[in-house]
């Protein structure tokens, strides 16, 4: 590996840790965990201050001396063996090597009171070329003679998923479907977006009471979040968002919306697939500004092909 590129393997283990928030779970007392975390955000806040100034002895001292990294391939590095080759780098291929990722915390625990162990996210923005780089990491923090130090930093990729295939398991939704209930009925048209990226829905509902109306959703995979959402816009003037989650022939949606009057919603909707023409189209918990209301069920049978 070139100097310039083994630093930025390097440095991105512990720059993954830098900008993370600690969120402590308690393992003794809620004034210890609480004066740990303290600490362990002091620490992260100014190695990352060590690495925007580019000072190796300072980053050098945030890692312990027998303190490794092992990158999304494998690979295992000793940090203070990289840092002082990074001595003898130019300021330019310092600062090629020096591509800050954005991270995220997703958790963090105290194995003991000197030990915690911090799960997170990251994304190296910034990258000459293609997609920046995701992955997971695992950071241990040891804490040695009253500060806080990087003992070991682990990654492993996240597969990204094209949204194509994301959205495979939706595919039955394509077409023309009708519904009739004793409360409502509705005609829904799916079709797929530009190159299959996204589906589009088009929503005609004729309450047996009160005015039609109608609605257009978009539903996409999204790529930062690694989950299938949806946006929809109706008639009303009305706001709904909602995240799907695959649960074998059916889908769940969490959602929540907005009315015209200012009023927010949450509720949950269940897609049932019966068979290829007809599925179940379900509403349950909803909840209008902390009044709950009557669970809708309807039966959806798609259209028959024109010939």
């Amino acid at each position: 590996m070139r100097p310039a590129l083994c630093l930025s393997a390097l440095l991105l283990g512990g720059a993954i840790i830098s900008g993370s928030s600690v969120a402590a779970e308690p393992q003794a007392t809620a004034a210890r965990v609480s004066s740990d975390e303290a600490a362990v955000r002091s620490a992260a806040t100014a190695y990352r201050q060590a690495l925007d100034k580019k000072d190796v002895d300072a980053v050098t001292a945030y890692w312990t001396p027998d303190a490794d990294y092992v990158d999304q391939l494998g690979r295992v590095y000793k940090i203070h063996a990289g840092l002082a080759l990074a001595k003898k780098l130019s300021q330019e291929a310092f600062h090629l090597a020096h591509l800050a990722p954005q991270t995220e915390t997703l958790t963090v625990r105290f194995v003991t009171p000197d030990v915690a162990i911090e799960d997170g996210s990251f994304e190296r923005i910034g990258s000459l070329a293609g997609p920046a780089p995701q992955g997971r990491y695992t950071a241990v923090w040891v804490k040695r003679e009253g500060r806080w130090l990087i003992d070991g930093v682990r990654e492993s990729p996240v597969r990204v998923e094209d949204s194509t295939v994301a959205l495979d398991d939706l595919g039955w939704l394509i077409g023309d479907w009708v519904a009739e209930g004793p409360h409502v009925s509705a005609e829904i048209s799916c079709s797929w977006g530009q190159d299959q990226s996204f589906i589009v829905t088009h929503l005609k509902m004729r309450p047996a009471t009160g005015e039609p109306f109608s609605s257009t959703q978009l539903i996409g995979w999204d790529p930062k979040e690694q989950r299938i959402r949806s946006f929809m816009f109706d008639s009303r003037g009305g706001f709904n968002e909602g995240v799907w989650t695959n649960e074998g022939d059916g889908w769940v949606v969490k959602s929540a919306a907005s009315h015209p009057n200012g009023k927010r919603t949450t509720s949950t909707k269940i897609y049932s697939r019966i068979d290829e023409n007809t599925a179940i189209w379900e509403s349950i918990d909803d909840d209008v500004a902390g009044e709950p209301t009557v669970d809708l069920r309807l039966r959806i049978t798609r259209k028959p092909t024109k010939k």
